[in-house]
């Protein structure tokens, strides 16, 4: 049994939820709802416009709620006119009571259904999600084959698969790094970039692989890249500038050049 209503607040959100439950087909929970409504109505203490906005309210929700379908499902054709609202509630009071025992029903019956559907729609998605998993192999196999126009039909349309498999290489790739396995790492990313040959931050991993490889030129290539793609990318902003500022104390004082470890830790702080 639902909790007494004694507040103004409490009172328009039950209202509201009522029709809610109208607009997503539950009448019989919409029934039950309004019919605590009714019976707390009058011991809410509300100020004039309250009352009036509530009144107003209602007598719309008993228009829209009469033309339902569902609704006619159990009560058949009913119209409420130009009666007072009291009388209309109580003569709606009086329908729901006399039909709650079938409400009652219709409401577990409902919510067996939504629980069913629930039910269903987890495990349709769990189908989707390993027919997905085993395109992103399949594409991720292809790839390692290097031939990518097969991976590409694998892949199709579908952003999720596309994403699985940038996932994959890029994981793949962050892990080699970590070891210092700079070559797997670039072939990694690479890999990655190329079915998502737009994204700033794989190509921004390649520059990083690839300086700590000891190859700067390429690496300032790559952070060109994804800087041209995105010219607000920050971490690629700071590491480019780095990489130039390298670039031209190299060329001023020789290739004996102590790196500036403090600035060199904080750019390969990010987490790509």
């Amino acid at each position: 049994m639902a909790a007494k209503i004694s507040t103004s607040t409490e009172l328009f959100h039950r209202f509201h939820t009522c029709e809610l439950y109208v607009k997503q087909g539950k009448i019989a929970t919409c029934l039950i709802a309004f019919k605590n409504i009714i019976e707390s109505l009058k011991g809410v203490p509300l100020t004039e416009k309250e009352k009036e906005e509530i009144h107003q309210g209602i007598e719309g929700f008993l228009k829209n709620l009469s033309l339902h379908k569902k609704f006619q499902e159990i009560f058949g054709e009913v119209k409420f006119g130009d009666t007072d609202l009291e009388t209309n509630l109580e003569f709606m009071k009086s329908m729901i009571v006399a039909q709650e025992e079938e409400i009652v029903e219709k409401v577990a019956k409902d919510e067996e259904a939504a629980e069913a559907q629930r039910i269903d729609a987890e495990k349709i998605a769990l189908k989707k999600k390993e027919e997905d998993d085993q395109k992103i192999a399949d594409a991720v196999k292809l790839i390692e084959e290097n031939n990518l126009p097969e991976a590409q039909k694998t892949i199709g349309t579908s952003e999720a698969i596309r994403d699985g498999v940038i996932l994959h290489f890029n994981e793949k790739g962050i892990a080699a790094r970590a070891e210092k396995k700079f070559t797997e790492a670039v072939q990694c990313y690479t890999r990655a970039l190329s079915v998502s040959p737009r994204d700033e931050n794989l190509h921004y991993n390649v520059g990083r692989a690839l300086f700590e490889e000891g190859d700067s030129v390429k690496a300032e290539e790559y952070l060109a890249k994804a800087l041209n793609i995105n010219p607000e990318f920050k971490e690629g902003k700071l590491f480019h500038e780095y990489l130039l500022k390298v670039k031209h104390t190299k060329e001023t004082a020789g290739d004996n050049v102590k790196k500036d470890g403090g600035f060199f830790k904080k750019i390969f702080s990010f987490k790509k």
